[in-house]
């Protein structure tokens, strides 16, 4: 605990209903507090933002707008009025405001291509309008529809704005339940297609980076993360991949072995293709993934029959019927053992289950 903490657990000894709370680098009162105008009658617990700094002179000034607060409450004599400049709006900012301030602060906490894919649309979507519950639930159900991906992800990224704001939304009436369409056999190529595909692709370095992501089960931007490509060429032809990608550092073993030799991967050959923006930064895994994908299955000259990301769901299927266990392929792959069997158990059709029946058989007489 530092010393503003210690300060505002000193300041808060002398309070009985409101407490100063510490947010980021501001300070913050809160309690249960009459409701704003339109949101019925009663108390709920509210968040009052100060807009002063979580600093020595910040928690003398909180700690006296405490005591005029409990003041009010206790003489009934509190009014919204006298605590916001903006109809119902925490600090009298709007939804938009709050957008920015937010955004500044998220934008610190995840990955560039977390904030961009999850945060950066959602935050800048806000209007210019009081922060509210009504309108934040209004705004979810006007850019979404219920039980998509878009509405969970939408509620998700809002709710995290309105705890920062302090205010309190329940999303529960308008978030629906999303469950992630299944994998299904049709969606990933065989073995044999693989070996097909591999061989009709021209260009020596996109036909490298597909072998790599057949054998080795990497997401799209893992061929560009990989910690000494060496490795291929090893007895094992194990590789790791760099702390950099989606789930850190990781080593994986080829699948199948024979792929290693056949598709000639110990002869590494790079695609050409620019690592930096135009403004000079260096592309996100994301960007890197939609590389892949753009020049493997360009619509203009499309090289692949299917998204690149298959040949990842291959891999999976492949070390289920190699009788894999669940627990290393999970480890190899980069996810959970939870992700890896409802994501890819569903997925093995009947041929694959009999070809690991019989395996199963084949070990257990050995034993």
């Amino acid at each position: 605990m530092d010393s503003i903490d210690q300060a505002i657990e000193q300041a808060n000894q002398g309070l009985s209903r409101i407490a100063i709370m510490r947010r980021g680098r501001k300070l913050a009162l809160r309690g249960s507090l009459p409701k704003r105008p339109g949101e019925g009658r009663g108390n709920k617990q509210t968040t009052i933002a100060l807009g002063v700094f979580a600093n020595p002179s910040g928690v003398k000034v909180s700690l006296a707008k405490a005591q005029r607060l409990e003041s009010d409450l206790n003489m009934e004599r509190f009014a919204w009025a006298d605590w916001e400049k903006c109809g119902g709006s925490p600090e009298g900012k709007s939804a938009a405001d709050w957008g920015k301030e937010y955004a500044a602060v998220k934008v610190d906490t995840v990955k560039a291509s977390t904030y961009r894919k999850n945060y950066q649309e959602r935050l800048e979507s806000l209007p210019d309008k009081p922060l509210t519950e009504e309108l934040l639930l209004s705004h979810v159900q006007q850019r979404s529809k219920i039980n998509t991906k878009g509405r969970r992800d939408d509620c998700i990224a809002f709710g995290q704005l309105a705890k920062f704001a302090g205010l309190e939304v329940d999303f529960s009436s308008v978030k629906g339940r999303y469950e992630p369409k299944p994998l299904s056999p049709d969606d990933v190529p065989s073995d044999g297609e693989i070996e097909d595909i591999w061989a009709a692709i021209a260009n020596p370095g996109w036909k490298w980076v597909y072998g790599m992501l057949a054998t080795y089960g990497l997401r799209p931007h893992e061929v560009f993360r990989i910690a000494n490509t060496k490795g291929v060429a090893t007895d094992t032809g194990k590789i790791s991949i760099l702390g950099d990608s989606k789930t850190g550092r990781r080593d994986v073993w080829p699948l199948p072995d024979r792929w290693r030799s056949q598709f000639n991967l110990a002869d590494v050959v790079f695609p050409k293709i620019h690592f930096e923006r135009r403004d000079g930064t260096l592309l996100d895994n994301q960007q890197l993934g939609e590389k892949v994908g753009a020049n493997l299955c360009s619509p203009k000259d499309r090289k692949i029959p299917h998204h690149p990301y298959a040949l990842r769901h291959a891999w999976a299927i492949r070390s289920a019927v190699m009788g894999v266990p669940d627990s290393i392929a999970a480890r190899w792959m980069g996810h959970s053992v939870a992700v890896h069997a409802k994501t890819y158990h569903a997925a093995i059709d009947q041929l694959q289950h009999e070809a690991i029946w019989r395996r199963a058989n084949q070990l257990g007489n050995s034993i």
